[in-house]
């Protein structure tokens, strides 16, 4: 997961939560992958597809920003 520190990501959003949205990238089945995390993006709709930069990473999961 650390390799996509930096990276640019295609990722798919399954839920838009108070802080923001729930989202995976195209790799990742629900409910089994990891989910990537994108804080404040609460004006997104689910099935959303948006360009997101990865900014932290830990063992399952990624956070980042829209670009």
């Amino acid at each position: 997961m650390q390799k996509r520190v930096g990276r640019i990501d295609t990722v798919l959003v399954d839920e838009v939560v108070e802080e923001g949205a729930v989202a995976r990238s195209k790799a990742d089945a629900p409910e089994i992958d990891g989910q990537v995390f994108i804080d404040g993006a609460t004006h997104l709709r689910v099935g959303d597809f948006v360009e997101v930069e990865i900014e932290e990473a830990d063992e399952y999961d990624l956070w980042g920003h829209l670009v």
